[in-house]
């Protein structure tokens, strides 16, 4: 942006300051006794070994954005060894304003989320209060994992901006546990009861609709900005596609009691409801071929990466703000026209704080040495994080 400088008669860049975490502070997380990092608003490059504790740090960040880790594990396998509770703190600024988020776990207790000492009432209305997204080594199992991989991705991303989606989740997987439960008494009882299972049918029926009108919404919106991100780093050649599938064609009331009702026997037979929205699929294809069946590794690690740059563009979009971004480990086994042009979109395209982990300083060094933002390097080495060349 370009502001007027009117001593000097002259035109000068304005410097910018998008949301980013300023500083962060763990206790007893992980392989942390005690850390204080501070942050740059530009690109922060996390370097050392495998097992040294790079991604431990990303993962702390992942608790203030969404109160739990990335590693989908019990609050408890995050408490250091031997000791009974662990504290992640966090200073970020967010339109201009400081703010702070403070988790806190102990063992045998609720957990607890404040920000700016506030306690959050429930962890669902925490959610968008620091838009984030992160990509993974494990995000290949978007592509290679089962269905309930790629809804959650779905899921994660329409939520940090649409709250009454995640509303309507909520009450839907709330249902559905409790339709199951039904379904399993029944079998464990030996009777039925029609009206009993109808009573969570046609609860259940409104919420799966109003979450199917929102994740086809979002796939319309989502494919084009996938389907240029993979093209940047790829080439025009490999024409990769997204398609949303569902157990109907209609999205309608009477079109899922029809589908519900044609299942009954079968829901009975195995005590578990086997249709809805909670069975849907998000297909990945490239040049009309499955990636998961044809697609190489590469072409698989470019896929996720294009999906998780897109996802990162259409939160902003929703949000009006860069969300944060964090990479972990993705530059591994990346030929050289992918590692450039990843670097160059994050660097060109990527308004946002950037978070990188690598084993590799030379290559972190290589990739950022033009970087227009600013960078700021650490190493990790047996749980400890400084500043390059402090160790």
């Amino acid at each position: 942006m370009l502001f007027r400088n009117e001593t000097f008669g002259m035109f000068q860049a304005e410097t910018v300051v998008h949301m980013h975490i300023a500083s962060l502070q763990l206790t007893q997380f992980r392989n942390y006794d005690e850390l204080a990092l501070e942050f740059c608003p530009g690109i922060n490059c996390l370097t050392g070994p495998n097992g040294s504790g790079k991604t431990n740090v990303l993962d702390a960040m992942h608790y203030l954005a969404f109160t739990r880790g990335f590693r989908n594990s019990q609050d408890k396998m995050a408490v250091q060894e031997g000791e009974t509770f662990f504290f992640i703190g966090g200073d970020f600024q967010k339109k201009g304003v400081m703010r702070s988020i403070q988790c806190n776990f102990v063992k045998g207790k609720n957990k607890t989320v404040m920000v700016n000492r506030q306690a959050v009432a429930r962890m669902s209305d925490h959610i968008g209060t620091l838009p984030l997204v992160v990509i993974l080594p494990a995000d290949t199992d978007l592509i290679n994992g089962p269905s309930a991989d790629r809804r959650r991705f779905m899921d994660m991303l329409i939520s940090q901006y649409s709250k009454k989606y995640l509303t309507h989740l909520i009450h839907y997987e709330r249902l559905l546990a409790q339709r199951n439960a039904q379904l399993k008494h029944f079998g464990e009882h030996r009777y039925f009861d029609q009206d009993q299972l109808d009573m969570w049918t046609t609860q259940l029926i409104p919420h799966g609709i109003a979450i199917f009108k929102e994740r086809k919404a979002f796939v319309e919106e989502f494919r084009p900005v996938f389907e240029e991100k993979f093209k940047k780093i790829v080439s025009v050649k490999e024409k990769p596609a997204i398609n949303y599938r569902s157990q109907v064609d209609e999205n309608t009331i009477e079109a899922w009691l029809t589908l519900f009702t044609e299942n009954q026997p079968r829901d009975l037979a195995n005590q578990y409801t086997g249709v809805g929205i909670h069975r849907d699929d998000l297909p990945f294809s490239i040049n009309e071929q499955s990636v998961r069946n044809f697609g190489s590794q590469g072409q698989q690690k470019t896929f996720v990466i294009s999906l998780k740059l897109a996802q990162y563009r259409l939160l902003q979009a929703h949000t009006q703000e860069p969300p944060v971004l964090l990479l972990d480990d993705i530059f591994d086994k990346l030929d050289e026209h992918r590692l450039a042009s990843i670097a160059r979109i994050l660097d060109r395209e990527i308004e946002g704080q950037i978070f990188v982990t690598d084993t590799s300083l030379e290559r972190m060094r290589e990739i950022f040495a033009q970087s227009e933002k600013a960078v700021k390097f650490f190493q990790v080495k047996e749980g400890r994080v400084r500043e390059e060349g402090a160790f």
